[in-house]
């Protein structure tokens, strides 16, 4: 009776451990399928991201040395003593030195953002590529809500100086799209006005 009833219960132990065996490799395949969902919603974040700010971010690596601070200057909104942003340089030959400003990252998008208390800042960089010193004679926001604060006014060839604007959405009762201007005046002499500017979109509530 026994020697009857032994193969099929050894049947039976071989179907549970092919179920088993199955339920673990449904088990694995779930979680992988979980982690290429996890994986391909981040990426599609990063590209949403990417596409709101309209730049790649810069890495330090890519920028020229930071200049000494000398003479930082601080930037508010004076339309008296702004610079003409129409002046027109003039042309340099080549074998004369002559400082050369450089803006990697002019413009800057913040996408939306609460228009409450709590300001946002993007710091854009100065560089001088050129082989004289490069001066930065002024700095004008086009907006009392905008400042921006300029670490060095006197940048050397080869280095950079970072210029931090902050905008207050809470400034003014703003709302919907805003695009604000920095206007630099320097010495570059084919180049007398450089600006950066940013946008924003201010959501109430």
């Amino acid at each position: 009776m026994s020697m009857k009833t032994q193969p099929r219960r050894t049947g039976q132990s071989r179907r549970r451990a092919r179920s088993k065996r199955g339920n673990t490799w449904l088990w694995l395949l779930g979680l992988a399928g979980l982690a290429l969902v996890i994986g391909g919603l981040a990426t599609i974040r990063n590209k949403q991201q990417n596409a709101v700010t309209g730049v790649r971010p810069l890495e330090v690596g890519e920028l020229l040395p930071l200049a000494e601070p000398v003479n930082p200057i601080e930037g508010w909104h004076d339309m008296d003593n702004m610079p003409d942003p129409n002046q027109v340089g003039q042309v340099v030959p080549p074998d004369q030195p002559q400082p050369n400003v450089d803006v990697p990252l002019a413009e800057y998008d913040f996408g939306t953002i609460p228009s409450g208390p709590g300001n946002v800042s993007q710091v854009f960089y100065i560089q001088n590529t050129g082989t004289e010193v490069l001066e930065i004679r002024s700095v004008v926001t086009s907006c009392g809500c905008t400042t921006a604060n300029l670490s060095s006014s006197v940048i050397p060839p080869g280095t950079r100086a970072d210029l931090t604007v902050v905008f207050d959405p809470d400034y003014h009762d703003t709302e919907g799209p805003v695009t604000r201007v920095v206007w630099l005046e320097t010495n570059d002499p084919d180049q007398p006005v450089v600006e950066v500017s940013f946008t924003a979109n201010v959501r109430k509530g």
